[in-house]
């Protein structure tokens, strides 16, 4: 069977593949070994306007892969020792199934073919790529992932359908239209909505959810005017606190929608998390 990466060399390197009908890359560290030490690897999903295509990625329309604007957060992960992986299927999706499906086929070719830890995965979504991260991680991937972080992520369409800011967005995305009434469209996407969907989940697993969910770092402006603080991490954590789960929230005082635009504090931040989170009794990745 042929592989879907391109074959791999020692060290650190960026190959560009498909997989799931989706332009990917797959970001190894300095200390990336084929046969030797397993590192951690990180599925990134990104947010509204990034793109992966052959040779070329964005995390927005203005950022490359390398030093500039949003890459920062990939480049600092890499400089801990952690792998990143992430694919085209766009937030701008608002974590319909085909995105969702994309990631969770990824995060399976990067086990597959690349020398990463199964036990030390995690998985980072920035604004709309919050949505297809948190269905992924509660559905095809539970169970599989042992770290999150949410940057200043979408969490709860109902919050989003009321504000009304981002509704005709959300809508249109799935399908609805976009004059539909408030309370309809909410239960039209019940099923998907990622808070709701939580939720739903522990009707079904009660307590037992807790040890299925990974830990959770919510990295959010409390002052954001997209993806409201209360109405997303603060609503997600409070249902997770039900059954047990671990998370942190990082709450930004004074700070909008600019957890990207702030830079190296919180990319260090979002290190530190995983760092700490992927790697309890798991060997050493770079501080």
């Amino acid at each position: 069977m042929t592989n879907l990466i391109p074959r791999l060399s020692e060290g650190e390197q960026t190959v560009f593949f498909k997989s799931g009908g989706e332009w990917c890359y797959l970001r190894t560290p300095s200390d990336y070994s084929l046969s030797g030490e397993p590192v951690p690897c990180i599925i990134q999903c990104h947010g509204n306007s990034g793109f992966v295509k052959d040779g070329d990625y964005s995390i927005s329309s203005s950022d490359s892969l390398d030093e500039h604007g949003k890459s920062i957060f990939i480049r600092t992960l890499v400089d801990a020792g952690i792998a990143v992986a992430g694919s085209h299927a766009k937030g701008s999706a608002w974590g319909r199934p085909d995105a969702v499906a994309a990631y969770a086929e990824l995060f399976n070719i990067v086990i597959d073919e690349a020398n990463v830890d199964s036990n030390r995965m995690g998985m980072l979504g920035g604004g709309l790529g919050g949505s297809a991260l948190w269905s992924a991680v509660t559905g095809p991937l539970i169970g599989k992932i042992k770290a999150v972080g949410l940057q200043q992520a979408t969490l709860n369409f109902e919050s989003v359908i009321r504000a009304h800011k981002f509704k005709g967005d959300l809508l249109d995305a799935w399908g609805i239209p976009g004059e539909a009434d408030d309370d309809l469209a909410i239960a039209t996407l019940r099923n998907n909505d990622p808070l709701e969907r939580t939720r739903l989940l522990i009707v079904q697993h009660g307590d037992g959810l807790g040890q299925m969910l990974p830990e959770v770092g919510f990295f959010h402006g409390e002052q954001d005017e997209n993806m409201l603080y209360e109405g997303n991490p603060v609503a997600l954590a409070n249902v997770l606190k039900t059954c047990g789960a671990k998370y942190k929230l990082y709450k930004y005082e004074g700070l909008g929608h600019e957890t990207y635009a702030t830079g190296k504090p919180i990319a260090e931040d979002i290190r530190s998390f995983f760092l700490e989170a992927l790697n309890a009794n798991n060997g050493a990745v770079k501080a």
